[in-house]
């Protein structure tokens, strides 16, 4: 997930323009294809926001295509699998929700949808996962080694990655994240995670002291972001910062994947330092948090809320929850960085961080896009509106779609947006 949308679409139009009439499994499984992409990367086409955004993009078109060219053992994750354990034992993650939302960008994803559905997956299902599976299905997908699923902050990777450990033959492990507050919580997560470790250890030919020792230092090097990281934070509670939530929340590709590698500690440097450059616009605008993802595909939901002065300082996702952790007790700091996230446990506690954030952005508004099939985040909908509206701040909940366009009702959503942010003026 990019975070600049108009880099991007240059990049992935040139790459569609070039390769999309012969799409196949193949083509990304050949050399050419991905020094096509790393030269395309470096063109003018793709000229980014912010120059942290060159560092990501760099970093995922590299780890992808050592993931199809099959360079290192590929460990297929979902959102909350602490990047730290697979940089930390000479694993490659790959995020195969991340990956959906790259295809939805390019514009293919009900392709892989209705292929998906085909194969008798449920409509009701989350459409990052129809597309995922979708495009596993038909081969598009470089194969996993391992599947490392866990359980929040919803059923669907768990579900899917079950289904995909048959198709492609390799062991599915589910993290099971015992609900915050019991006694023993911290020791079985970690147990678990030690357990996932030794499996990595096995495929990557890992002893048990390189195991620790790799883990060492993707913790340092995670610890090193985190500070970049809380300095980015710290800035963006400022009168109008220069990042807009819009491009920012694609970081989330970088929180989930990067941490624990050098691209994670570069990433956020040079943010930090191009914010302190940059300097604030001024208290001008309406100041809105957005809740759950956006959507990738090409919409007017932002271009709506730059003609009404406003501008997303806050997103749900793009926030570091946990502490600084201790490299020398890698397995208990990933299970404490796991339990400290607010998707862990019961609704109120996800209600509560927003509403958290919400008083330290000072935001006047907040949106929160129900994305169509993710239960987790529909369902705690109205527990999130009432924490906010208790702390005096005005709720708008947009009923769509992240990645299936053909769910996405641009009349009805531009109509409520328009009224919701005329009302907060």
């Amino acid at each position: 997930m990019k975070k600049d949308t108009d880099s991007e679409n240059g990049l992935l139009e040139a790459i569609k323009e070039r390769y999309l009439e012969r799409l196949s499994p193949e083509i990304f499984r050949s050399r050419i294809f991905w020094k096509t992409v790393e030269g395309l990367s470096r063109s003018p086409l793709n000229r980014p926001q912010w120059r942290a955004d060159r560092v990501s993009l760099a970093h995922f078109i590299r780890s992808t295509r050592d993931a199809y060219l099959r360079r290192a053992p590929v460990v297929w994750c979902n959102l909350l699998v602490p990047s730290e354990l697979v940089h930390g034992l000479g694993c490659l993650p790959f995020y195969p929700e991340m990956a959906a939302a790259v295809v939805a960008s390019a514009g293919l994803a009900p392709r892989f949808i209705d292929r998906a559905v085909e194969e008798e997956f449920s409509n009701d299902a989350c459409s990052y996962h129809r597309c995922l599976l979708g495009c596993a299905v038909e081969g598009f997908l470089p194969e996993p080694d391992l599947l490392l699923s866990v359980n929040y902050p919803c059923d669907s990777a768990v579900l899917s990655f079950a289904f995909l450990s048959g198709l492609y033959g390799v062991p599915h492990l589910v993290v099971d994240v015992p609900l915050p507050g019991q006694g023993e919580g911290l020791s079985l997560l970690a147990g678990q995670l030690e357990e996932a470790a030794a499996e990595m250890a096995r495929l990557s030919g890992r002893n048990r002291d390189a195991v620790l020792k790799g883990l060492a230092e993707a913790i340092e090097l995670s610890n090193r972001a985190l500070v970049y990281l809380r300095r980015v934070e710290e800035m963006r509670k400022r009168d109008d910062c220069t990042l807009d939530g819009k491009d920012a929340m694609g970081n989330l590709s970088v929180l989930a994947g990067c941490m624990g590698s050098e691209t994670g500690v570069e990433f956020y440097r040079l943010l930090a330092e191009e914010l302190e450059e940059r300097g604030c616009r001024g208290p001008s605008s309406l100041r809105i948090m957005w809740m759950h993802l956006k959507p990738w595909y090409a919409q007017s939901i932002f271009q709506c809320l730059e003609r009404h002065g406003a501008r997303l300082v806050c997103e749900e996702y793009t926030h570091a929850t946990w502490e600084l952790m201790d490299p020398g007790e890698p397995f208990a700091s990933l299970a404490a960085k796991l339990l400290s996230h607010f998707l862990v446990g019961p609704a109120e506690r996800r209600a509560a961080h927003l509403a958290r954030l919400a008083e330290e952005y000072r935001v006047d508004g907040a949106i929160h896009f129900n994305h169509w099939g993710c239960r987790q985040s529909c369902a705690s909908a109205p527990v999130v509106k009432m924490a906010l509206q208790e702390k005096g701040v005005p709720v708008l909940i947009i009923d769509g779609d992240c990645v299936d366009r053909r769910e996405y009702q641009e009349g009805q959503i531009s109509t409520r947006l328009e009224a919701f942010l005329e009302s907060i003026k």
